[in-house]
């Protein structure tokens, strides 16, 4: 049995790329509605490359896009684009299903669990908070912690100390085969691979298509 699990946050427990894609829809559809003269397919693809190429947790993501692509900003817009994405945002955020139960049983059994997030840790907490799930971690180490992204090992091993155990005690789950997997392995870390059907392999020690399958490999 293993005495910690550490976690990847987004795409791993929290759905989140197909999330975002809805979101950037809502979003330049709101812009659109709100006077901006531009075809919504073009607008959406361009829109979705600035996204993903500036930074997904970037606040300020909005402003920056008109401003690149107008030379100035139009607050009624902006303020239509925030809006229909935190509106969204709302509705849509949810953990994979199984997660909370999972997360509680893992606890409930002595293993200690933490979240490893390339995210900003703002964004992480308040992801964990709203989902109710921020006390179910011992440790929750992010980006703002670390300033480096996996699959440097010194996120894990920032993990492994806090929760002070030994790396071979421990669990990484994770969607990323680059940063995920190639992190723990270049730690020495045993790792599984949430798949959950989606078109990607890597080499792993275990794989899971529903987080209830974790149950098995921790326990069992």
């Amino acid at each position: 049995m293993f005495k910690a699990i550490i976690f990847d946050l987004d795409d791993t427990l929290i759905d989140f790329r197909e999330r975002k894609k809805v979101l950037i829809k809502s979003s330049v559809d709101a812009m659109i509605k709100a006077g901006l003269k531009e075809n919504a397919d073009s607008l959406r693809e361009e829109f979705n490359k600035f996204y993903w190429d500036t930074g997904i947790e970037d606040q300020n993501i909005f402003e920056k896009f008109l401003l690149k692509k107008y030379g100035n900003v139009d607050y009624k817009v902006l303020a239509h684009a925030i809006i229909a994405y935190r509106r969204a945002n709302a509705l849509l955020l949810k953990p994979y299903p199984n997660v909370i139960d999972v997360l509680g049983k893992l606890r409930k059994s002595g293993i200690k669990l933490a979240i490893l997030s390339d995210a900003p840790k703002l964004s992480a907490y308040t992801r964990l908070v709203e989902l109710g799930m921020d006390d179910l971690f011992d440790v929750i180490v992010t980006f703002d912690d670390v300033k480096e992204i996996k699959p440097s090992i010194k996120g894990f091993k920032m993990v492994v100390d806090r929760l002070d155990v030994k790396k071979e005690e421990c669990l990484m789950v994770g969607d990323n085969p680059d940063r995920d997997v190639i992190g723990a392995k270049k730690f020495g870390m045993k790792i599984c691979l949430a798949k959950y059907e989606r078109d990607f392999d890597a080499d792993v020690d275990y794989v899971i298509n529903d987080v209830k399958e974790l149950l098995k490999i921790a326990l069992e």
